[in-house]
């Protein structure tokens, strides 16, 4: 290969060219992330089961779905909650799964779980959990132009579409926005004003049809007196009478036949149609329900969701039509729940009153047909006045029933009456169907005339204030009773969530608005494109301002600029000693063009192999700079020494890279494969470090390839002159340091035992001072959240928040300070707080910004000491902590399992008090904060089948009750969006005082328990005009049409005290599991003065000694036990790196005693790395252990070249102590040179203290101390570890012992 290049030196540099052009190519196609490509091998499983308790969610459908999801490929674990509705199940797969296969299996056995549950449980919601779900923004909008309620409407109406537009965002969500709404509110005042005019008209009617049945009664009475006085003028005249009260009496009982028959048809068509249209908003309930009760979604995105389903356009068809149907049944006097009793009873009623009918016609056949007689002269007036007087049978026979008439129609008065009560008729969910349906405008179709298509509509919607007040609700064409319209029962005025929301921007009211981008988009190019729609945006709204509260894609570039700065530095750093060492620009040069082509290589490398340009594999990039050179250093040098004795610069290029090929590929190699073993490691660890070992091989076989092609070929061109060496610093040092290796060798036992000492002390001091995960990444951002004691409401919470963002303004540095409280926060999407009033719903997120370069921590702690007096409690994270965090869990976590519910809360309790005794914990949950005071209502079952009722009937009952207020349509109102909200008049909300006294009607499962009222008002009431035909009845209608069973019914009501008892209870309100088992999570913060993995030692110990319940166990599972999981894959990682060293030098060497050696330099490495630690007061964590894993690649190569000089010289006859001491001479420039570089590259990254160097710090100090240390150590720790293990004298392997001469018989003696 050297030969080659001197050879044909423009193929390489032509090579070289296109790698150069690949590569820019590639970085420029390629955008940079925060962090590695990570596949979280986790599914959560949400399956609602709407009004199911946690115990009933767990039992039904939780405790299934984790037995049949245990049984999947390679599932590692399986974790539940169980909620009021909501089961949730989180599976972890091993990694390296195939999602997507594994998808389609669990698809596949929901569906078989799903054979086996009922209606009532929603389809079950898949989610990937990837890290895409933080928001990549968060911005906070204000202006200086517009008042709050004008930014607010801005921002709904004008903005979020705007901002839902940019590329790459996958939703926005806006908190703090004033969101008008308009109240309905039932008056119990206007309902019993207007139930008395209603009751006073049927009233009225019930008195007309009364006085026309007495009038025909008294005909009757006046025709069968003429037939007792026989006068026969008065026969005459009564007989025609007579005539016409038959006539009239026939004819009022064909009218209340018809009416029958007609209201027969009708409540027949619409017990079909409802139950129809139940049917199919059955599947629009279910989909509902399944978003109000999945914990994933924010309030907003419920909202959002559902109201896109109730804007369907079949979903208002429905709604109306059965809001229509309940109206028309309720004006036929009876409901849903009685419609099939209904349609019986009046059947019945025709039946009866058609053989009513027919008896009478039958009874009154002689006197109809004698009048019909004397009236045409057939028949004298003595013959008529005989038969008269036969006949009065049969007019006393119509008086009997005129007298049953009469009576029937007093009886059901009350009846009539009670039905006029509206209370019953106007029930929330039917003013809310209603007002959703008169708000209607849809496309019906399209008609065609002369080939022109008109598209024809249907409707119009509400728009002002005043057309809902006035919107007619039902018109019952009752005589002196105007149309029913919604101001006339309800108070309608509008409100604001100005006591709701609190978002402010420096004190002053703003607007945040939160991004989420979508998965297959780079996270600094999501970022580039809101910030230039903000730009865009505040040029086109004049005072529009958008503030930053949090930028992932600033994050980005400050922590790439600062990698990208230390990797610059680093190569200046390196430049500079080789300049320093070799004082010739020219090799200088030589050796330089390593480190951007390597980079530049290897930046192809990523791209073909899907590493993406981020912190970790930049990292990698920045700590290989110093040895890129490594390799052109030892060419350079060696073609200067073959340069000194003689050969031509052709001769020394192709010479000097050949002798070192093999030594180079070695150190190169051992460097390299201490990264192999990643493949080994499992978890987060495996994801995080992959890039960084990736990265750091493709640049270091990049230089070895420069080193063998590049290099010798420049050499060839640019070394033709040689300069002698002039005597520097490094031939003073050379007597000092034989005297040094002389002494060593005398005391081997001082030197070794000093270097033991050093390393046991140094390991143990900095293992005493715990484990992390990852170091502290110190942005400029902090946030702070802000926690409200017990019982603050929302005014109290707001003016502490107010008092914290003012004391934070007054913070040296403190640029801007964003806040806004939970309950409204889309920064906050992840607390599932409690319901109102404990507190949780009042916290307060703040994001405080510092300049760039300041530290964003710093402020945060300074803010705690600030508001340590407050009532409040204010705490703060870093904002790289959430993605931490998200990795690794945070603080103590500690897993309490048991079977028996109480038991298992004993035994939290107790491990919650054991933890609040360990020194540096604070803020212990004993995970029975989610106990929730509860009422249960036992319903006493044998008495309420005495009224026919069942447990489920009153359930429903009770939970109508309970629903004080239900949403109507969102509607434009005067050009303000509004959500329209119903509410029961106070008079009918229940309380805890009044809960036992709720009235419960038998036989009316969803009918309303706060009203005796049952049934609807007849036909006496005429009925509605939303039915599309008059209900009109006959003024006996009242009587024979009416719901009989209205009266019965209420009579029969009864208290809910009656026939049930109450009970407070504590309840969990989440039943979780692991590996299905039931748990309570224990949780602990440490104090930012301890260590997690020391407290956790001391924690494990406490609960330890505890006497848990029987039944009970406990077991960690926090951040402790991930730090110790990753570093126990690291150090397996380092074993194998250590193996595999040993073997390439084995290879090497062509010895198993030599490469041991070698690795005693390892040991040394370590001591140094410890030390620096211990200096620099950082604690081991997973990134250092990564420096120590380097090291073991890197320091090894300093003893391969010190031990391979040593057997070369004494191959040329030289003594074994004298071969010792010369050997560290001759290759000590070189030794110090690689070493030397490798330190300063890494200096920026180990001492720069800025966000982007962070995280890599630990590594780069280990590698720093581990170098600086051993390259020292080396010198002398290797000549004595030689002398005592290499006694044995050395033989070369020559050509001839390999070769064979067969003789001929002739030269046999």
């Amino acid at each position: 290969m050297p030969k080659f290049s001197v050879k044909k030196p423009l193929t390489v540099f032509v090579a070289v060219l296109a790698i150069l052009v690949l590569g820019v190519v590639a970085y420029l196609k390629m955008t940079p992330d925060l962090m590695p490509n990570m596949d979280f091998p986790y599914v959560v499983i949400v399956t609602t089961s709407p009004g199911a308790s946690p115990e009933t969610v767990e039992a039904d459908i939780t405790k299934p779905m984790e037995q049949s999801m245990a049984t999947l490929n390679e599932i590692k674990h399986v974790t539940s909650s169980s909620q009021n509705s909501v089961s949730m199940v989180v599976l972890e797969f091993e990694q390296g799964v195939n999602m997507d296969s594994t998808g389609v299996d669990i698809q596949q056995k929901i569906a078989t779980l799903q054979g086996g549950w009922g209606d009532t449980v929603g389809t079950p919601y898949v989610l990937k959990i990837n890290p895409t779900m933080l928001p990549v923004a968060v911005a906070a909008v204000s202006s200086d132009k517009m008042d709050v309620a004008e930014l607010s409407e801005f921002v709904d109406s004008t903005l979020s579409a705007k901002l839902e537009g940019i590329t790459g965002v996958a939703s926005v969500s806006v908190s703090g926005v004033l969101q008008r709404q308009m109240n309905v509110i039932l008056s119990q005042e206007k309902l019993d004003a207007l139930s008395e005019k209603l009751a006073a008209a049927v009233s009225a009617r019930l008195d007309a049809s009364r006085d026309q049945l007495r009038q025909t009664r008294q005909q009757l009475l006046d025709a069968k007196e003429a037939i007792r006085t026989a006068e026969e003028t008065a026969i005459s005249q009564t007989a025609e009478k007579a005539l016409l009260a038959v006539r009239d009496s026939l004819r009022e009982m064909d009218i209340q036949e018809q009416s029958l028959r007609e209201r027969l048809t009708l409540l027949q068509e619409l017990l079909q149609r409802k139950t129809e249209l139940e049917a199919k908003k059955a599947g629009y309930d279910a989909r509902i329900a399944a978003i109000e009760n999945n914990p994933l979604l924010t309030p907003e995105q419920k909202e959002e969701q559902i109201a896109a389903i109730k804007a369907e356009s079949e979903y208002i068809r429905i709604t109306s039509e059965l809001a229509e149907i309940d109206l028309r049944l309720k004006a036929l006097g009876t409901d849903w729940d009685h419609l099939r009793e209904e349609i019986e009873k009046t059947a019945e009623q025709l039946r009866q009153l058609q053989e009513k009918i027919r008896q009478f016609k039958s009874d009154n056949a002689v006197l109809t047909d004698l009048v019909e007689k004397i009236t045409s002269g057939a028949m004298t007036l003595a013959e008529g006045a005989q038969q008269l007087i036969s006949g009065s049978v049969q007019i006393d026979l119509a008086l009997t029933q005129l007298d049953s008439g009469l009576a029937t129609l007093e009886q059901s008065r009350s009846a009539a009456l009670a039905q006029t009560d509206l209370s019953g008729m106007l029930q929330l969910s039917t003013v809310s169907a209603l007002l959703t349906a008169q708000n209607f405008s849809m496309p019906a179709g399209y008609v065609q005339e002369d080939g022109v298509q008109y598209m024809v509509s249907v409707g119009d919607t509400i728009t002002t204030q005043e057309d809902l007040r006035r919107l007619v609700l039902l018109d019952l064409g009752l005589e002196g009773v105007d149309a029913i319209r919604l101001e006339d029962v309800a108070e309608v005025f509008v409100t604001d969530n100005s006591d709701k929301i609190y978002a402010k921007l420096n004190g002053e009211n703003g607007v945040t608005v939160t991004f989420n981008k979508q998965s297959n988009y780079a996270t600094a190019e999501v970022s580039k494109n809101i910030s230039n729609r903000f730009d865009q945006l505040a040029q086109e709204y004049d005072g529009l301002h958008f503030t930053a509260l949090m930028d992932q894609g600033d994050y980005i570039r400050i922590i790439i600029g600062s990698i990208f700065s230390s990797l610059a530095w680093g190569a200046l750093f390196a430049i500079l000693i080789l300049y320093l060492f070799l004082r010739d620009l020219r090799p200088t040069v030589i050796t330089l063009v390593s480190i951007p082509i390597s980079v530049i290589f290897a930046v192809v490398l990523m791209y073909f192999c899907g590493v993406t340009i981020n912190m970790i594999s930049l990292s990698g990039l920045a700590v290989a700079v110093g040895m890129l050179v490594d390799n052109s250093v030892v060419v350079i040098e060696n073609i200067y020494r073959l340069r000194s004795q003689g050969a031509n610069v052709r001769q020394a290029a192709v010479a000097g890279a050949g002798q070192v090929l093999g030594a180079i590929t070695a150190s190169t190699l051992t460097t390299v494969c201490v990264f192999l073993p990643i493949v080994f490691v499992e978890g987060i660890t495996k994801q995080l470090f992959t890039d960084l070992a990736l990265t750091m091989t493709f640049s270091l076989l990049a230089s070895l390839l420069i080193a063998l092609t590049l290099v010798p070929a420049m050499a060839a061109g640019m070394l033709q002159k040689q300069k002698p060496m002039k005597p520097g610093l490094l031939d003073k040092v050379y007597p000092g340091y034989r005297k040094a290796v002389a002494w060593s060798l005398r005391h081997k036992a001082a030197v070794l035992g000093t270097a033991v000492v050093l390393l046991v002390g140094s390991a143990a001091l900095t293992i005493h001072r715990g484990f992390v995960f990852m170091p502290e990444i110190d942005l400029n951002t902090v946030s702070a959240t802000i926690t409200m004691p017990e019982g603050c409401d929302h005014d109290k919470a707001a003016e502490l928040a107010d008092e914290v963002t003012r004391r934070a303004l007054t913070i040296d540095n403190v640029q801007t300070v964003g806040a806004a409280m939970s309950s409204s926060s889309a920064m906050s999407m992840m607390n599932m707080g409690g319901m109102g009033g404990a507190g949780g719903d009042y916290d307060v997120t703040a994001y405080i910004i510092v300049p760039e370069g300041e530290s964003g921590n710093a402020a945060g702690r300074e803010l705690v000491e600030l508001c340590k007096d407050m009532e409040c409690t204010v705490s703060y994270a870093g904002a790289a902590d959430s993605m931490t965090q998200m990795l690794t869990g945070s603080g103590i976590t500690l897993q309490v399992y048991g079977d028996d519910m109480t038991a298992l809360q004993e035994a939290a309790k107790m491990a919650g008090e054991a933890l609040e005794g360990v020194t540096g914990v604070e803020s212990v949950s004993n995970g029975l904060e989610d106990a929730v005071p509860a009422i249960h209502i036992t319903v006493d079952r044998e008495k309420a089948m005495t009224h026919g009722m069942t447990v489920a009937q009153i359930y429903m009952q009770v939970a109508q009750a309970l629903s004080g207020t239900t949403t109507g349509a969102d509607m434009t109102l005067d050009g303000q969006d509004m959500t329209v909200t119903i509410g029961r008049p106070q008079e009918q909300q229940v309380t805890l005082d009044n809960l036992m006294d709720l009235e419960i009607t038998p036989g009316s499962s969803t009918g309303s328990a706060m009203s005796s009222m049952s049934g609807g008002t007849g036909s006496a009431m005429s009925g509605s005009s939303m039915g599309g035909s008059s209900m009109s009845g006959s003024p006996m209608g009242g009587s024979s049409l009416g719901s009989s069973a209205a009266a019965s019914t209420s009579a029969d009501s009864f208290k809910l005290g009656q026939m049930a008892t109450l009970e407070r209870t504590v309840s969990l309100s989440t039943i979780s599991r692991q590996e299905q088992r039931r748990c309570i999570t224990v949780t602990a913060a440490v104090d930012e003065n301890h260590n997690v993995t020391r407290v956790s030692s001391e924690a494990i110990r406490a609960v330890e000694a505890l006497t848990l319940p029987a039944g009970t166990t406990a077991e960690f599972s926090g951040e402790n036990e991930t730090i110790m999981e990753a570093m126990q894959q690291l150090l397996l990682m380092l074993l194998l790196g250590i193996l595999l060293v040993y073997l390439v030098m084995v290879a090497q060497f062509q010895s198993l005693k030599s490469p041991f050696i070698v690795m005693f330099t390892i040991p040394l490495a370590f001591t140094g790395g410890f030390i620096i630690l211990l200096v620099c007061g950082v604690e081991l964590s997973v990134v250092s252990l990564i420096g120590f894993v380097m090291l073991v690649g890197i320091i090894v190569n300093n003893g391969i070249v010190l031990v391979d000089y040593i057997n070369q010289l004494r191959l040329e006859g030289m003594d074994r102590r004298e071969a010792i001491i010369e050997a560290g001479v001759t290759p000590l420039r070189p030794i110090l040179m690689t070493s030397i570089t490798t330190i300063l590259g890494l200096l920026v990254m180990a001492f720069g203290g800025d966000a982007g160097t962070a995280l890599m710090q630990p590594m780069a100090l280990v590698c720093i101390g581990g170098l600086v240390y051993a390259t020292l150590m080396t010198l002398l720790v290797v000549p004595c570890m030689y002398d005592i293990i290499s006694r044995r004298e050395l033989r070369k392997v020559s050509e001839s012992d390999l070769s064979y001469e067969e003789k001929t018989p002739a030269e046999t003696p």
